[in-house]
């Protein structure tokens, strides 16, 4: 894994100090929201937030857009026609698979028989939620896709070869799971920031239905500490197990030489030293509650806290452990962020002190729920301002791994594992502001 290797960036140097621009708020994740806003809690959604006018374009600003010279004009088109391509193929997994198999022949899965009635029940309702995420998806990227001068591509024709509930379930663990690894794969050659930025939001809305479908499949909810990304032909290779009509690659072809370089590496005032840091301050806190957390209350205390009464014996019994698993990763990021800060010749930040607040195992899960959604939109928010390529990669790997630890926290605290059809960002200064909630000491 990338964190234990003697030097994580070996081709990279400090960043430059650069001019800060704006994280968050724009046009296009805005607009992407009001598209994508279906919730998983029974239809209520998050804050209400301002949408674009009905001419406005999805993850585009009131700015001329990036063009290029080449044929294929803006340079973001083919990325957002592979993304897109992705986007028809789950939606109509996910439709035509829920009119195939009723609520009770998904409920009564065989896959599902070592659940007890409380996940066995709300697997039909997130299914259908998950579903719409990804109709969504394509409606925000068909109307970006046209609206910057291309053309989208259309849904095709597929064979997801399932015949059971189970092997429902089943494609649809490796169809989410692909599409975290393809969003990583292709967000660092994207050039918009405001693409980026709304990109960042589905991502990390894949690694929650990820996290989901991979606990109803027996699997752990997150396997890795840092999530692997995919390049387009890998990912193209498995699609092209399910497509049986024609494709044509031409229009995921861009060309390289003529290519800008993305909006992320231009000066905003912020180098990467200072977003590591940044994310290390996170992640000692994040790091610290569960270590101390989870030494606090025993195995059997947190399988009998109030809040997951209405999971069954089972299931309850291994919740210590999956937590046990989310402290490994925070301690694996903090370890390889504060490696990386003194590679790019930083000092690294510290652990504080810390006051959580918590006083029941129920109340500890509480935190655990707010800490790992906050670490979400921190890294969504702070993608935009990183310059190292592989910095930025590596960060869009943790942050996947946040929501599918968000997720499992969101299904433990009866809310909603996806409550949005994209995540939200939240700004350096937004997020630090809810982290001093926490730290009594720098």
């Amino acid at each position: 894994m990338w964190w234990s290797e003697p030097t994580m960036f070996p081709n990279d140097k400090p960043a430059t100090p650069r001019t800060r621009r704006a994280f968050l708020g724009t046009t296009a994740t805005a607009t992407l929201l009001a598209l994508a806003g279906c919730t998983g809690d029974g239809g209520s959604g998050s804050e209400p937030t301002e949408t674009t006018t009905a001419t406005e374009s999805p993850m585009t600003t009131t700015e001329e857009p990036t063009t290029t010279d080449e044929p294929m004009g803006n340079p973001d088109v083919p990325i957002l026609n592979y993304a897109l391509t992705l986007e028809h193929l789950e939606n109509a997994f996910y439709r035509d698979g829920l009119e195939t198999f009723s609520d009770d022949e998904l409920m009564e899965a065989d896959s599902l028989s070592m659940f007890g009635e409380r996940i066995r029940r709300e697997v039909p309702e997130y299914l259908a939620v998950i579903g719409e995420h990804e109709a969504a998806h394509v409606e925000a990227l068909t109307k970006t896709v046209e609206d910057l001068g291309g053309t989208a591509v259309k849904e095709g024709t597929y064979d997801f070869g399932y015949e059971t509930p189970s092997e429902f379930l089943g494609v649809a663990k490796a169809l989410e799971n692909t599409g975290v690894a393809a969003y990583a794969g292709a967000a660092p050659s994207v050039v918009s920031n405001d693409i980026l930025s709304a990109a960042a939001g589905i991502h990390s809305v894949e690694a929650r239905h990820a996290s989901f479908l991979n606990l109803v499949n027996g699997d752990s909810p997150y396997p890795k500490a840092v999530d692997e990304a995919s390049t387009m032909t890998e990912v193209l290779d498995i699609a092209g197990g399910f497509i049986t009509s024609e494709v044509d690659p031409s229009v995921y072809e861009t060309n390289e030489m003529s290519r800008p370089e993305p909006d992320r590496k231009m000066d905003d005032g912020t180098t990467d030293v200072d977003v590591l840091n940044y994310a290390l301050t996170l992640e000692h806190l994040e790091n610290a509650f569960y270590r101390d957390g989870l030494e606090e209350f025993s195995p059997d205390e947190i399988a009998s806290a109030s809040a997951l009464s209405d999971f069954g014996e089972t299931f309850r019994s291994n919740i210590h452990e999956h937590l046990q698993q989310v402290g490994a990763h925070e301690a694996a990021h903090v370890e390889a962020l504060t490696k990386t800060v003194e590679e790019f010749d930083g000092t690294p930040v510290e652990e504080a002190t810390y006051d959580f607040g918590y006083e029941t195992p129920s109340e500890f899960l509480g935190v655990a729920k707010a800490l790992e959604n906050t670490g979400v939109a921190a890294y969504a928010g702070a993608a935009p301002s990183v310059t190292s390529d592989a910095v930025f990669s590596a960060a869009l790997g943790i942050h996947s791994v946040e929501a599918r630890h968000a997720s499992f926290l969101n299904e433990l605290n009866a809310t909603s594992p996806f409550p949005d059809g994209v995540d939200e960002s939240k700004s350096m200064d937004e997020v630090v502001e809810i982290a001093s909630q926490f730290i009594v000491s720098d």
